[in-house]
């Protein structure tokens, strides 16, 4: 889906929004430590951390097709599919490798199908196989997966439980994705900035990491929950991402976008889903009041939208004077 408007419009006041979106979250880190006295403030913040975790990378991956002026909704199919693949096949005698390998092998024809269609189809025809996939992901998810709850019982997801671990391991994962993608983003912007890349140089260096990154949240969302579901992963990983990208300031009208924006709307999202749990919200509730405050973020980017002026054509050369004579040699006039 192209989301760019010919370069129409920017965002403007980014540096006061990301101040006080990290304000807010701030305040919402002091209103869960106090929603939860008894437990210790360290704990509730590595809980925030841990949360947080799974809509930054989503966001991540997103940012990279949004910086392409590109969003493709069946990255967050590849994301739920991934979580399901992992949560069925994670167990203590090495199948957790296993799902992993799975996940990653899913991933690979989701992007280059995107890709190709994404060059070679018009917007609205590849926002529709982009649907399609999603739903096709879904579906699988259905029948991969058994009915009902499917609990996860794996060393390494234990080693991963937010609600355990001294050290946040999925938050130290989340930061060591965005430190990548803050490497990577503008090396790939400067490989693709050529005439004609091709379907296949833009699936390898833009959707192909971005579907790996989506596998990734498939699997830190499982080590979060410590279990996964038949159906509905990918809807809620929809809202998620959008909340961390609009949180932080990234316009979906004019395709602006940085790391640092992300990681700040991500621990923002992270931060009210935990009080949102606290409060005992109930899961139907929670993924409305996240779309609700997602959506008002979206028409407060609308509303700091400026028209930038339209780059105006340079002006014609003159045309050359005519060629002066020069003095002739030997003409006693000539001065």
């Amino acid at each position: 889906m192209d989301v760019t408007v010919g370069g129409a419009s920017a965002r403007r006041g980014q540096g006061w929004w990301l101040g006080l979106v990290g304000a807010a979250t701030v305040v919402l880190a002091v209103v869960c430590a106090g929603a939860a006295p008894t437990a210790p403030a360290d704990r509730t913040l590595r809980a925030i951390a841990s949360v947080a975790v799974v809509p930054g990378v989503l966001a991540l991956s997103q940012l990279l097709l949004l910086r392409s002026k590109r969003i493709e909704p069946a990255t967050i199919g590849v994301a739920g599919l991934g979580a399901v693949i992992l949560g069925v096949n994670a167990s203590d005698n090495g199948g957790m490798l296993f799902g992993v390998l799975l996940a990653l092998l899913a991933a690979v024809p989701f992007a280059f199908l995107s890709g190709f269609l994404s060059l070679n189809a018009q917007a609205g025809h590849a926002l529709f196989s982009a649907v399609a996939l999603l739903i096709g992901a879904e579906t699988l998810v259905g029948d991969i997966a058994p009915e009902g709850t499917v609990l996860v019982r794996s060393s390494w997801l234990a080693a991963l439980d937010y609600n355990g671990a001294r050290i946040p391991g999925l938050f130290l994962i989340g930061v060591a994705l965005f430190l990548v993608v803050a490497w990577y983003l503008p090396r790939q912007e400067r490989r693709l900035a050529v005439p004609d890349p091709g379907w296949l140089r833009v699936t390898v260096l833009l959707f192909l990491p971005a579907f790996l990154l989506a596998a990734v949240a498939g699997f830190a969302f499982t080590a979060r929950i410590g279990a996964t579901t038949q159906a509905g992963l990918s809807r809620e990983f929809m809202i998620v991402c959008l909340l961390g990208l609009t949180a932080g300031g990234c316009s979906l009208r004019s395709g602006e976008g940085t790391v640092l924006d992300v990681a700040v709307g991500s621990l923002f999202a992270g931060a009210l889903q935990t009080l949102l749990q606290l409060k005992n919200v109930g899961f139907s509730t929670q993924s409305t009041i996240l779309c609700v405050v997602a959506v008002l973020f979206i028409f407060a980017d609308l509303a700091r939208l400026r028209r930038t002026p339209a780059a105006e054509p340079p002006l014609p050369p003159y045309p050359p004077l005519p060629a002066q004579p020069g003095p002739v040699p030997g003409n006693p006039y000539a001065r």
